[in-house]
């Protein structure tokens, strides 16, 4: 690993670019960038300029009224805080200093050029040529779990993931798994009773008026956020079938392929797909493991082609929770369920 100068002024200047294309969130750095800060300014800086970087206390924050788990307001901060602070990140990225960044090894930098020179890329702006290297460092702290981005991460978070979260898949795909009728050629929704046995005491309702399994209904599309029968069979299948023999799924493989390509098709000057597609595979090449990706030019041609079909937005999330799933319409990190 290698520390490398990374001048704010250019990380500033390509921040739109990383964010379109790579999912980058400016707290991925906020280490550094407080790091530069207090080296460069140990004394702090003067309240008439500190007065125009002041942000909301988010933490400060008061949570609305919880009137229990079907109440919207219980995953809706109050957002009319007048808690302000003095954020020091948003100062130091418009000065004209640098943060250091560790490269995932020592003549990365090197590589880079000659990655740029092996496919004839001029890169005259630098744009090209400064966003994979900042796409190195991001991987680098993503590899040694030390990414953060406005994902958090609380003490309920790996039980809801790990634990709640597939027994909330089982109880939707029994919930919506319907009788056929060949006659009437369309599912039938049946009224039938329900049994209930915690082991010492068994009980049978008869869900008048649907009265619990609609309650249910709503309860998973808050708390669990799938949209059919198929996408929770297949994140059950996916995500949670037994792990032996089944291969984790590389997040940030098919991130920075979708990125990188994109990134060339826009800025660069190389003028075919299968071009584009080379100098992707062969950046890939410097980050992954040989054999922890698929470097056929027409695979990866077609998976680009998928994920631009399923509407993908690159996303990082932290390394530990980065396999698995939570619900769109829960924006709480405390109530996952």
């Amino acid at each position: 690993m290698r520390d490398c100068i990374l001048p704010i002024p250019e990380l500033k200047r390509i921040e739109p670019i990383l964010t379109e294309y790579f999912g980058y969130k400016r707290a991925m750095f906020e280490n550094e960038l407080l790091a530069t800060y207090y080296h460069e300014y140990p004394n702090g800086i003067s309240e008439d300029i500190a007065k125009n970087y002041m942000t909301d206390c988010s933490y400060l924050n008061d949570i609305a009224i919880d009137n229990g788990v079907f109440d919207y307001r219980r995953y809706a901060p109050n957002p009319t805080s007048t808690c302000k602070a003095f954020n020091p990140s948003r100062f130091i990225m418009d000065s004209e200093h640098n943060i250091l960044v560790i490269l995932p090894s020592d003549d990365m930098l090197e590589r880079l050029i000659d990655l740029l020179q092996k496919h004839g890329e001029t890169d005259n702006d630098g744009v090209i040529g400064t966003t994979l290297f900042v796409v190195a460092a991001i991987y680098e702290k993503h590899k040694n779990g030390g990414l953060y981005t406005e994902v958090t991460i609380s003490e309920n978070t790996l039980p809801y993931l790990e634990q709640v979260r597939p027994e909330m898949l089982k109880l939707y795909e029994l919930l919506n798994t319907k009788r056929y009728s060949p006659s009437k050629k369309k599912e039938l929704r049946v009224l039938n009773p329900i049994t209930i046995d915690n082991g010492v005491k068994k009980i049978t309702i008869d869900n008048s008026c649907y009265w619990l399994t609609d309650l249910l209904d709503n309860y998973l599309r808050i708390y669990l956020g799938v949209n059919s029968l198929e996408e929770a069979q297949q994140e059950l299948k996916e995500v949670y079938s037994a792990k032996k023999g089944r291969k984790t799924k590389n997040h940030a493989c098919e991130l920075i392929m979708y990125g990188t390509f994109h990134l060339l098709q826009k800025h660069s000057s190389l003028k075919t797909k299968s071009e584009q597609i080379r100098m992707t595979l062969d950046y890939m090449e410097l980050l992954f493991e040989a054999d922890s990706f698929n470097n056929d030019e027409n695979y990866t041609n077609a998976a680009i082609a998928y994920l631009a079909k399923q509407g993908y937005k690159p996303m990082w999330k932290p390394k530990q929770i980065e396999d698995y799933n939570f619900s769109p319409n829960n924006q709480s990190t405390e109530h996952l369920w």
